[in-house]
């Protein structure tokens, strides 16, 4: 009895494929009178009233498919699209809701925001899914969308009368853009007692630009390229601009007697500072400065006198102000460090003495150079003040100020970022603080000749002015990244491997991550056996949030495992990834990647029983995969599940056709038959499409070598439903069918 209904059921399905909407309808609904638990024929029943046009009795039939499979989200999915397409947007928002909910359990994070947002914007009012928003992106460093959910969360609570709860929402989003002025605005109307949202004077979220690129950290016009030394270049700019206040248009809110105050103490300042008389400047500018004119030019022309007088304390609290403003950024910073330095205070001195020579830098390399060049300069500035040795930091701020102190600086500076392009090499970006921390000049002419003796494949020759630079400065991590590649040229690898992974260990304790991670990972490119290294590359990537360099690795290692025939730990390293793929980029389709490899270990063992639930996965995640649906099918016959794979295959073949790829079922169908001659359901299945493209003799002749196979292996039972099929179709021999069906009857 329940061999007719689950027939009736792969009719159904059969006749989806086949577009017969209407005979669909009628095989399901009889199906399920006796099978009435399977998700699959509410499933079809649904998709058959959907192509018949019954929204509502479609979706009663995916609401049940969801119920009886516990909510699984493939059929979640279709009643949140019929929802959708019958105008029920708010049933519709709690039902992508709920998906993006059981995303978040799958560890599928990207996958749920998707889900949350989408019923956000079907649901406005559904405040668990702007809550949720809200955590995600402010962990995800998305301030702008941050603080857009906070807002709605807030106007949410307050529309519920729960004005504590909007307050904290309002302090979240605060919390992240202390100015932002909807935010305190909302804020001070909640705290007053005073309608914050939705009504007449009060504030709306505030509008999202999702596209909006993130500022630079250094932008262009902050950038120096000047041709003269730092100081003399602005202060001559600082002249020019306050001989133009001198000539510039009155001020209406100043009267005459006062603007020509003004101009006169102006005029008088500078006539003082040009011709040298600093005590007289210096007072002139005071008098400036007492009449309102406080622009940064004043400020800079008047720390440079204090500074000259010796008056260090005041030429610094001058500075500070002139610092701000990008003409005299450069020159300020440079005075600044003098002046610290005169009073002793080397930490200090060495801020903004760092701060010049970043300045400088970034003019001479490219755009997308930038970030890194402003983290090594970090780092050079927490080597030199966290070291405490006041001797090393004394000698770097002599160097700079030697370096920067005469004209026709912008010259050497070009000339030094040739040859410190020269010396990486692609090898990584080096600054103009390697030369003032190299110890000598020396020690950089000597790494140039090795690079120049490697390329003329004189290996020793380069080895020896390593050794020289080495000796010169111990600590110059440059010179031993050199020293390793010169190891591995000289066929000299393990040295070379232990090298690197040195360097490694002293960047990770300077923490300085990016070079740490480039010494790991040349040491894993010249040994990838190194495990123990690997592993602690891994390690660093995951800590520092790079994921998806993280998952190459594992990768790599499972690829390296897999080389030396170690398929178990091949095996567990993707398994160990695949922790990994929910944080790694969805473009990169990481859980996709991994669990075809892993099933492909399986396959290859021949553990069928392990690569189905692989598979499964598979399945559900490339679901317009066909090798992954076609394996799947396989698979299923393989570990003996023959009405699964039937079903999987069903519903593989109603995708086609759904999606205008029916013109692949023939071929799919036919390759299946031909590995599975016997398998009277994919016969079955042929032989209808046969008959649908009215090709009445290769039905009949798929039927007959059915029929053949089953009388040979003694399934006369089955035979006898062969041969009734092929009587149905007329063959021009049917007097031997029916003599060979007495037969087999009596």
């Amino acid at each position: 009895m329940t061999e007719r209904f689950v027939e009736a059921g792969n009719k159904g399905h059969a006749f989806i494929w086949e577009q017969r909407w209407e005979d669909a309808v009628t095989a399901f609904e009889y199906a399920l009178r006796g099978i009435p638990k399977d998700p699959t024929l509410y499933d079809g029943l649904a998709t058959a009233y959907r192509e018949l046009g019954d929204f509502p009795k479609a979706l009663d039939n995916y609401q049940q498919a969801a119920r009886i499979s516990n909510g699984d989200p493939i059929y979640l999915e279709q009643v949140a699209d019929i929802q959708q397409r019958l105008g029920l947007y708010s049933e519709a928002g709690q039902t992508w809701m709920w998906i993006g909910e059981m995303r978040l359990r799958e560890n599928k994070l990207d996958e749920a925001v998707d889900k949350w947002m989408l019923a956000s914007r079907l649901n406005p009012e559904l405040l668990k899914a702007h809550e949720r928003l809200a955590a995600v992106f402010e962990r995800q460093g998305r301030t702008v969308q941050a603080i857009n959910e906070y807002m709605e969360v807030a106007r949410l609570y307050e529309a519920q009368g729960n004005n504590f709860k909007a307050l904290e929402a309002c302090q979240a989003a605060l919390n992240l853009d202390p100015r932002n002025p909807d935010v305190l605005t909302a804020l001070e109307l909640l705290q007053t007692g005073e309608k914050a949202f939705g009504g007449e004077g009060t504030i709306r979220p505030p509008a999202v630009n999702f596209d909006a690129p993130p500022s630079r950290m250094v932008k262009a016009a902050e950038r120096q390229k000047r041709t003269v030394s730092p100081i003399e270049e602005a202060l001559q700019v600082s002249r020019e601009k306050m001989a133009e206040e001198i000539f510039s248009s009155s001020d209406s809110d100043v009267d005459e007697i006062d603007q020509m105050s003004r101009m006169a103490a102006i005029s008088q300042a500078l006539d003082f500072q040009t011709r040298g008389l600093i005590n007289e400047a210096i007072h002139s500018y005071e008098q400036v400065l007492e009449t309102g004119v406080k622009t940064p030019a004043v400020y800079f022309n008047l720390g440079l006198l204090y500074q000259e007088k010796l008056r260090f304390e005041e030429a610094i609290q001058v500075l500070l102000r002139s610092v701000k403003s990008v003409d005299y950024r450069l020159a300020s910073h440079f005075a600044l460090g003098e002046s610290y330095r005169a009073l002793g205070k080397v930490n200090e001195a060495i801020e903004h003495f760092i701060n010049v020579l970043q300045i400088v830098d970034l003019a001479t390399v490219q755009h997308e150079q930038a970030d890194r060049l402003i983290q090594l300069y970090e780092n050079l500035a927490d080597s030199l003040i966290a070291s405490g040795e006041r001797d090393k930091a004394s000698e770097f701020s002599t160097a700079l100020v030697e370096f920067l102190s005469h004209k026709g600086w912008e010259d050497k500076v070009k000339e030094a970022r040739g040859r410190l392009d020269s010396l990486s090499d692609g090898d990584g970006t080096m600054i103009l603080g390697d030369i003032l921390t190299a110890g000598s000049s020396r020690v950089l002419e000597s790494l140039f000749l090795a690079k120049e003796h490697s390329k003329r494949h004189l290996y020793h020759s380069a080895m020896e002015e390593i050794y020289r630079a080495i000796e010169i400065s111990p600590t110059y991590l440059p010179a031993h990244m050199q020293m390793g590649e010169l190891l591995v040229k000289l066929q000299r690898i393990e040295q070379g491997v232990h090298k690197f992974i040195t360097i490694g260990d002293v960047c990770i304790v300077r923490n300085d991550i990016h070079e740490a991670t480039r010494a790991y990972q040349r040491a894993v490119d010249i040994s990838p056996l190194n495990h123990e290294t690997r592993v602690k590359l891994i390690d660093l990537l995951k800590q520092h949030d790079n994921y998806d360099d993280a998952i190459d690795q594992y990768l790599s290692m499972g690829e390296s495992y897999y080389q030396i025939a170690q398929i178990d730990k091949a095996r567990q390293t993707y398994i160990e990834a695949l922790k990994l793929a929910p944080r790694g980029s969805a473009d990169k389709k990481w859980r996709s990647k991994l669990l075809q490899k892993i099933a492909d270990i399986d396959m290859q063992r021949l553990d069928w029983r392990q690569a189905l639930p692989v598979y499964r996965e598979l399945r559900r995640a490339e679901p317009n995969d066909e090798r992954v649906a076609i394996t799947l099918v396989d698979v299923l016959f393989k570990t003996g599940d023959r009405d699964q794979a039937l079903r999987e295959l069903d519903r593989y073949l109603v995708q086609l056709a759904k999606t205008g790829k029916g013109g692949k079922l023939l071929g799919i169908l036919e390759d299946m038959v031909g590995h599975r001659p016997t398998e009277a359901g994919l016969v079955d299945r042929l032989t209808r499409l046969y008959i649908q493209q009215r090709r009445t003799s290769k039905a009949i002749e798929l039927l007959d070598h059915l029929g053949e196979a089953q009388l040979e292996t003694g399934q006369t039972t089955a035979a006898v439903v062969t041969i009734k099929k092929i009587l149905s179709l007329n063959p021009p021999n049917q007097e031997a069918y029916r003599q060979l069906l007495s037969q087999l009857k009596s």
